[in-house]
């Protein structure tokens, strides 16, 4: 199988006809442009922002059409991000586009029911304001006009088809006003010398021919051709600006209808772009769209589009106060709308794109490993959606584009679409499992990113020449290329251009692997020289980065005189990495897990409180030696619980050395300027590099140094352990045991769950921690009855028994004194003196709160789980009688348990087990069961719901799918579809995303359009051919018209028994077909002409004479004269009757 055997549609056959960029101007007069609005519509991904903008663009609209104003709308994203796609779609889909095959826009575009609704209510108050809509849209200053006023109302001319220059505009509508608009351009068509309407327009001074028509039509008025000059320079002068009141008269007189305002949409597109720092063009917008809004009451809505929100400058604030509808668009549906237009993937493909991954898992998930592009969860799924390109590097071209483009205004964002689909082109022809190239990119771009001075000119082209050269120099050519493209990406991506790094991004075959590619570049990438070399990476030289390097220099040689400066450095650093080490060390005191302090000291003595905590005293080789600290432990004695550190000294040279590398880059950087040019800023990078890496040696020789450390226990007994780290915490372990003796009284984990208990007022809340005694027999609660004897606040209690020599923990100590109160043990007061109940006293007043011993005891415990289910499944229920409530709770969980599957392409319904495994439990048992299965039922709840609601969306969708495919039995490519809607029932794809069926229903509707159009046009034709013959029919002619009526109504030949064919939309088009199936159309359209031939036989029928039956006289006859007589009376009779038509003789 090959790359493009797995497109549901050939890329290398799907053109995108707009590039990737949408146009919003109104020019639809040529079948080019009528091409590319249609396949936008087919494209537009009416979902996530596209859909929330579009709906509250709508919404709005239609809830102020009959106030004093509108709100105007603006639409705001980077380039790319689709607003000119947006503002188009609104466009074509406001007044209902038609095209030439009775398509319509909101029958091409799959948009959500809410939309369409919106726009049929559009329709609706369209009616009730003069019967029409109107919509006009285009870019300031792109109609020949610098000012705004007279730009804004050439785009509103265009969408009219009037001049866009004001005054010949003006001098068409009084034309129009006067009623002989029609026969003037007709004349000046036809005149001598003209060059046609439009261009005697645009000459608009110097036209004979509109001098002579206008005289025609307006006779006498001048009497030469100097006074007509002279009256268009009175009447029509040329214009370079106009009031805003102006702009509302002539919008009036140009868009109003029998003196209706019609419900009207305006776009500028790019007004940031046009009003740029401008504050007159700002000025000037603002007072149009305010004076048209106030004027033109709530019918005319304008929407103005930028690459900012309109509050986020100071500049476009001042438009906030009438751009009061805020739609921002992001790049959140990139993806979505790259995978269903340029990626789109045949179902049946998708089994063996994900195959391909599993056998090829290691290799792509180790791609870029280490860094924010690294192979995650979703890339499994994302996988068949994104080949031929890896996720990984669409990631990475995601994160070279922004980077190359921050503030999103050159063309890469704006050409994603047009990129990927060039991308995937590059390996049509491949076999399944090459991949796109993550250096397409760099080639791709670069003779835009060198006219644009992002590229040195030097790398632009020795690639190109290199690329040109041996396999070798490809090679190198596209090496260089991606190191360029990551020397531009931000370090925290963690992305660095080592030849691993390159392997992975080169590699064309996954199926090969990138072993090859990995031992092959180091040697071809030293001798390159393009490139240096900092550390394992590749940076691109250039003749800034000398400069920075002669600096560098500079600075380490003062560096190398200033000694004091590197000590002071190392002293620091030491002090820094062990406090670094001082958040891994987390000591943990017995089977409670109390979290106990290690403070470091760095002093040349020991604190005066050194004896009450735990201090962890640090020195090092260079300010002292080892034999002394070792003394001062053993002097210390073995009740102190005092650590001794000692830090050897080590690699001095090698540390001293990268110091000054580190500080003398650091400096080079701070004394250098920010550079100007891009390849300054690679050579400040360089330097950072170098500090980077300095700094990491550094880091490298402490780690060293640490891990020779050694650790003494006070007293002199030496602590064991793989880490500094480990030694310290032996060591502060052993002291634990001197600073708290009494702690094991208290160690025990549940003492947490003892308070909770007790907290509800359990009197078995001891029992928690394996305690079944008397409460005053407990060892804690013993002695806390004992220490607050005749009274204690909380916070006495807690630091007495926090403090040595017991060290309890917290959840100990409040646990005791919550079930000593619960016992009735003790009573507790708040600071007025009211006493508080157990289950009243809140665990944040226990500091403030007074305990007194007392002698008495109480009880109560748990339904909050099952409660929380109850109500995510808005299961009603009574306080105390959440019992009662289950049987319904069960019964609505097996409800959506058989809603969340079913018959394919559903996915299968899920398994109901924990459902009747629940039913067969009763009372309290069947509670503590929910409860203890919370967690499960919890996240059931979510998926089945999910599940529902997502069949419940898409099955219309199929439903419509198997409808039309059933109506394409009689049609060329009805087997090639229904394998593709096989395959999704098969597959069980429903629910699949992309969408699998909505690309289908919208394919399909499309062939049995074309169809039933083609059908229409020859039904058309052949009774036309058929009516031509009749009329050319002596007999017919004489027949009276009630007699045609009946013969072409007999055999379903009448107006009104031509086939109604709708094709609008989807819903039309099965309309039709289920009035009027394929086969019947074609079977009634072969017919046609043969009918006509039953009429034309049945006309000449009617118009035979009635035939009468004559009984000739009988009579006896005897003589010749008898039989005279008789022949003469039967001639009479004879020659009677057949004056009045045909005689049959009985």
């Amino acid at each position: 199988m090959k790359n493009r055997d797995v497109f549901l549609i050939d890329p290398s056959t799907r053109k995108l006809v707009n590039e990737g960029v949408a146009s919003v101007n109104d020019d639809l007069t040529t079948p080019e442009a009528l091409d590319i609005l249609r396949y936008e519509l087919e494209t537009f991904v009416c979902d996530g922002q596209y859909h929330k903008g579009l709906e509250h663009i709508l919404y709005t609209f239609l809830g102020n059409t009959s106030q004093p104003t509108q709100p105007a709308v603006w639409v705001s994203g980077f380039y790319g991000s689709g607003k000119s796609h947006l503002v188009k779609m609104l466009r074509a889909l406001w007044v209902n586009t038609r095209f030439a095959d009775g398509a319509t826009a909101r029958g091409i575009a799959k948009l959500p029911d809410d939309i369409k609704a919106h726009l049929t209510e559009l329709d609706n108050q369209g009616k009730r304001h003069g019967g029409a809509l109107h919509a006009a849209s285009g870019t300031l200053g792109s109609m020949g006009y610098d000012a705004v006023r007279p730009s804004f109302l050439s785009i509103v001319f265009k969408s009219l088809g009037l001049p866009e220059m004001i005054q010949v505009a003006r001098f068409v509508l009084y034309l129009r006003g006067q009623g002989f608009l029609e026969e003037m351009k007709a004349f000046v068509n036809g005149f001598s010398g003209s060059r046609g309407w439009d261009y005697e327009l645009h000459n608009f001074y110097a036209s004979d021919a509109l001098f002579e028509g206008f005289s025609k039509f307006k006779p006498g008025l001048f009497s030469s051709r100097d006074a007509w000059t002279d009256y268009l320079f009175n009447q029509y002068p040329h214009v370079t600006d106009i009031s805003s009141r102006d702009v509302v008269d002539v919008l009036g007189d140009a868009l109003k209808r029998d003196g209706k305002f019609p419900l009207t949409l305006i776009v500028i597109d790019e007004v940031q772009q046009y009003v740029g720092p401008s504050p007159d063009r700002l000025k000037d917008l603002q007072e149009i769209v305010e004076t048209c809004c106030q004027q033109l009451g709530g019918k005319l809505l304008f929407i103005g589009t930028g690459q900012t929100a309109i509050t986020h400058t100071e500049n476009l604030k001042k438009l906030e106060g009438r751009f009061r509808v805020r739609v921002e668009l992001s790049d959140t549906d990139v993806d979505a709308v790259l995978r269903k237009i340029v990626l789109a993937k045949k179902p049946e493909a998708n089994p063996e794109l994900e195959k391909l991954l599993e056998r090829n898992l290691g290799e792509v998930s180790r791609h870029l490993q280490g860094t924010t592009l690294a192979h995650c969860a979703d890339d499994i799924s994302n996988f068949p959606k994104d080949y031929p390109i890896l996720p990984a590097r669409r990631r990475f071209w995601e994160a070279a584009l922004k980077a190359l483009d921050p503030t999103g205004t050159d063309s890469q964002l704006r050409n994603q679409l047009g990129m990927v689909h060039k991308a995937v082109q590059s390996g049509l022809d491949l076999p399944v499992g090459s991949v796109v190239k993550a250096d397409f990119l760099f080639f791709d771009m670069a003779n835009r990113l060198l006219a644009s001075s992002v590229l040195p000119r030097l790398v632009h082209e020795k690639t190109l020449k290199w690329m040109q050269g041996s396999t070798e120099e490809q090679l190198m050519a596209r090496c260089c290329g991606l190191i360029f493209l990551i020397g531009k990406i931000p370090k925290d991506v963690g992305l660095r251009s080592t030849a691993d790094v390159l392997a992975d991004l080169l590699v064309e075959d996954i199926n090969a692997g990138s072993g090859s590619l990995r031992s092959a570049l180091p040697s071809l990438l030293d001798k390159c020289d393009l490139l240096i070399k900092v550390g394992d990476e590749y940076r691109i030289q250039t003749p800034e980065s000398v400069a920075y390097n002669e600096s560098l220099r500079n600075q380490k040689n003062e560096l190398a005189n200033q000694t004091f400066k590197v000590d002071a450095e190392r002293s620091e650093r030491i002090r820094g990495r062990f406090a670094e080490l001082g958040k891994k060390l987390s000591l943990t005191h017995g089977a409670s897990k109390e979290s106990r302090m290690i403070s470091p000291c760095f002093d040349t003595v020991l604190p005066n409180d050194s004896g009450k905590r735990i201090y962890a005293w640090v020195r090092d080789g260079w300010n002292t030696d080892e034999s002394t600290v070792i003394a001062d432990a053993r002097q210390a004695g073995n009740q102190s619980p005092t650590v001794f550190v000692f830090i050897p000294k080590r690699q001095a040279d090698d540390l001293r050395n990268n110091i000054i590398d580190f500080r003398a880059s650091k400096a080079t950087l701070e004394l250098k300027e920010a550079p100007s040019t891009n390849e300054g800023r690679d050579a400040r990078m360089h330097i950072e590099t170098i500090r980077q890496t300095a700094e990491q040696r550094i880091n490298e020789i402490l780690d060293g140094v640490f891990s020779q450390a050694r650790v003494f226990q006070a007293g002199g007994s030496e602590a064991s352990g793989d880490s500094l780290v480990e030694m310290i915490l032996e060591a502060a372990n052993s002291s634990l045991a001197r600073l708290f003796p009494k702690f094991p009284e208290a160690d025990n984990a549940n003492w947490g769950k003892v308070y909770e208990k007790a907290s509800k007022g359990a009197a078995d809340a001891l029992s928690a921690i394996g305690f079944h005694g008397e409460v005053p027999g407990n060892p804690v609660c013993k002695a806390i009855l004992g220490f607050i004897g005749g009274g204690k606040k909380g916070s006495e209690i807690r630091e007495h028994f926090a403090a040595s020599p017991y060290g309890w923990p917290k959840d100990a100590i409040d646990g005791g004194l919550q079930i000593l109160l619960v016992a009735g043990h003790t009573r507790a007061k708040d600071d007025r003196g009211n006493q508080i109940k157990p289950t009243d006293l809140e665990r944040r007043d226990i500091g403030k709160t007074a305990f007194l011993v007392e002698t008495k005891i109480v009880s109560a415990e748990q339904k909050l789980l099952v409660k929380k289910l109850l109500q995510k499944a808005e299961c009603p229920f009574k306080a105390g009688e959440e019992l009662a409530a289950i049987p319904a709770f069960l019964e609505k969980l097996a409800k959506l348990a058989s809603g969340a599957g079913g018959d394919a392409p559903m996915p299968s319904k899920p398994s109901k087990l924990i459902i009747e495994e629940l039913k067969i439990l009763s009372g309290n048992e069947l509670l503590v069961m929910i409860a203890t299965k919370h967690d499960e039922l919890d996240k059931l709840i979510d998926i089945w719901t999910t599940l529902k609601k997502s069949i419940e969306a898409r099955l219309p969708g199929w439903t419509t799918l198997k409808e039309l495919v059933s109506h394409m039995d009689a049609l060329r490519d009805a087997e090639a579809y229904r394998v593709q809607a096989n395959a999704i029932e098969a597959q069980r794809s429903l629910l699949d995303d992309p969408d699998p069926v909505a690309p289908l229903v919208s394919s399909v509707t499309k062939v049995l359009r074309d169809e039933l159009v083609r059908l229409a046009r020859s039904y058309e034709d052949r009774h036309k051919q058929g009516m031509e013959r009749l009329q050319d029919d002596q007999n017919w002619n004489r027949l009276e018209p009630e007699q045609r009526s009946e013969l072409l109504s007999k055999h379903n030949l009448s107006e009104a028994d031509k086939p109604d064919v709708k094709v609008e939309d989807t819903v039309a088009v099965l309309k039709t077909l289920q009035a009027l199936p394929i086969q019947s159309f074609r079977d009634r359209v072969d017919a046609l002409l043969e009918r006509f031939d039953r009429v034309l036989a049945e006309a000449a029928v009617l118009l035979e004479p009635e035939v009468t039956s004559i009984a000739l006289p009988k009579r006896v006859l005897k003589t010749t004269a008898d039989l005279e007589s008789w022949l003469n009376q039967v001639r009479e009779q004879l020659e009677k009757a057949l004056g009045k038509g045909p005689v049959r003789i009985k």
